[in-house]
């Protein structure tokens, strides 16, 4: 019942990412007059796709089977991806070329011999400009070199760069008759070109990418999207439950999506290098060893969101183009004492309480580091009692007792908590910091937890007095019958945030992402900051606070 009302939701949505089957009318195919002969000697149609033709239809018209367009393009995968709007196929065709013939000034990729010029594969985040400074030559050298009316670029295009420009400039002008004659060189699509070995891409200097010209860009109407889960996972269903949500109100608000979705329930991935690089922005998958695969596969010139796992954050050292979008427990604790540094006033003492067992963990340590005027304090949890009347003692009664609680053991944070709700009763006043996971502890009462003021820095926190909450409840259970999980409200998020942002920035989004400020989602917070010589990291915390009436309080 349940892959029913997604089946019935899914196709709901399918008119807001660009499919409407009511109103759908093929493009007629047009017979190329462009014609190309391979290595082989066969000769091929060389044809550009509109929107709306199918390989049947093209088939049709040129009169072969859609098998035999398979076989003339292997390098394009188009039993898997299909066709794409102005990608140029090759199509088979009886007979033969007649020999080429002189002319004046033959087209940039068949003039002149290659070994006076570099082949260069245009980067999506490349201009001429950026290609230009990398080769020391000018702009129109490279406009003459390659017959160009426009400085726009496609992303793969292969562009001729002149090894000394002087001579080809030189050469440019010359007498036709002066040329040497030159054989029509052999077509093939762009992917079967093998780049030369000096086409790795540049390190960035001081940003992720170099996009010294695309600032500002325009915004784009729609984002290239890639959504890969592991669908046999009922978390994965939920997660893309809200995908698709936030894909159908971007949608109504002007920003189409052209999203592709892939099932990674296997070893294998089912996706190709090329549509990860076509990729605007690609999310997940969700397990870091699928997400490893995935970032060796997209290279470095393909944006990767790590939806789920907070494990994943020990990939972002090795790879500067992973985003990682839920925050560390670094983050938690930094925001824990900067919290508590907020908060203080001149008569108010900090305490950290940590389980005495000789080992100083990660927010120990911080806290050190930090500069924080603290007073440790730290017991077993077999001492029992008479652990109260150590503690009271080191407590003050002047100001507020600000508490870091150090521990992720459960038994110890409730016997913490408790020690502390009876020491209200001597009249000290009493507020406790911690990070997110004392919320999942099942045994500590809940009553003390408001009765010591528990403040809790976490990465996610639904707040339901939020209209933006209540609108997205009251809009799934419309969608779907059911309410949405935690795993729902992530979706949701992530789909609004990267969707936007490229739409925002375009080709430039990544590069720009540090310098935006804080975006609140409905359960979570995205500020994102670079690992050190890596990728990114969300650093957005949400703050809650338990009230003494039993209220807890979304601190924004």
């Amino acid at each position: 019942m349940r892959r029913l009302r997604i089946l019935t939701v899914i196709l709901c949505l399918l008119p807001v990412i660009g499919v409407q089957a009511q109103e759908y009318t093929q493009t007629p195919v047009t017979i190329s007059k462009e014609k190309v002969r391979s290595s082989d000697g066969k000769v091929y149609y060389s044809h550009v796709v509109l929107e709306r033709q199918t390989l049947f239809s093209i088939s049709k018209a040129y009169g072969v089977t859609v098998e035999d367009i398979y076989q003339a393009n292997p390098t394009l995968n188009l039993q898997t991806e299909g066709l794409k709007k102005n990608a140029i196929i090759l199509i088979p065709e009886t007979g033969s070329l007649p020999e080429a013939q002189p002319a004046v000034q033959p087209a940039a990729a068949d003039r002149k011999n290659k070994d006076e010029f570099t082949t260069h594969t245009v980067r999506w985040y490349e201009d001429i400009d950026d290609i230009a400074s990398k080769y020391g030559v000018s702009v129109e050298v490279i406009m003459q070199a390659n017959d160009l009316t426009s400085k726009k670029l496609k992303n793969r295009q292969k562009l001729l760069i002149p090894k000394d420009p002087v001579r080809f400039l030189a050469g440019r002008h010359a007498p036709a008759e002066a040329a040497a004659p030159q054989e029509t060189a052999s077509a093939v699509t762009p992917a079967s070109v093998e780049e030369p070995e000096d086409e790795v891409a540049e390190e960035p200097q001081g940003r992720r990418w170099r996009f010294p010209n695309i600032f500002g860009s325009s915004r784009k109407s729609s984002v290239n999207t890639v959504l890969l889960l592991p669908m046999k996972s009922s978390t994965s269903l939920d997660f893309y439950s809200g995908f698709l949500m936030a894909v159908k109100e971007l949608g109504e608000s002007g920003i189409g999506s052209e999203l592709s979705v892939y099932d990674v329930s296997g070893n294998a991935l089912p996706v190709t290098a090329s549509r990860l690089e076509d990729a605007d922005v690609v999310i997940g998958p969700i397990a870091p060893a699928d997400l490893t695969k995935v970032l060796n596969l997209a290279g470095n010139r393909t944006a990767v969101v790590s939806p789920l796992d907070q494990k994943a954050i020990s990939l972002l050292p090795e790879h500067r183009n992973l985003v990682q979008a839920p925050a560390s427990l670094a983050a938690q604790y930094e925001d824990v004492i900067r919290w508590v540094r907020e908060d203080m006033t001149r008569d108010d003492k900090i305490t950290v309480i940590s389980e005495r067992n000789g080992i100083e963990s990660d927010l120990y340590k911080m806290v050190v580091n930090s500069g924080l005027n603290f007073t440790p304090f730290s017991y077993s949890i077999l001492q029992g009692r008479s652990i109260v009347t150590q503690l009271g003692s080191t407590l003050s009664r002047t100001g507020v007792n600000r508490i870091i609680l150090d521990s992720e053991s459960e038994a110890f944070v409730s016997d913490v908590v408790r020690n502390l709700s009876l020491l209200l009763h001597n009249k000290y006043e009493i507020v406790v910091y911690s990070p997110s996971k004392v919320r999942s502890f099942d045994t500590i009462d809940v009553e003390n937890l408001h009765n010591v003021s528990l403040h809790v820095s976490m990465s996610y926190f639904i707040d339901y007095d939020s209209a933006k909450v209540r609108d997205f409840l009251l809009a799934y259970r419309g969608l779907y019958g059911t309410e949405p999980n935690q795993f729902a409200f992530q979706g949701y998020d992530l789909a609004r945030y990267f969707i936007q942002a490229v739409a925002d920035y375009g080709d430039a989004w990544i590069d720009r992402i540090e310098d935006l400020d804080t975006s609140q989602g409905l359960q979570a917070d995205f500020r994102f900051l670079e690992v050190k010589g890596g990728g990114l990291v969300n650093h957005g915390i949400r703050r809650a606070v338990y009230n003494p009436d039993f209220s807890i309080r979304f601190v924004k």
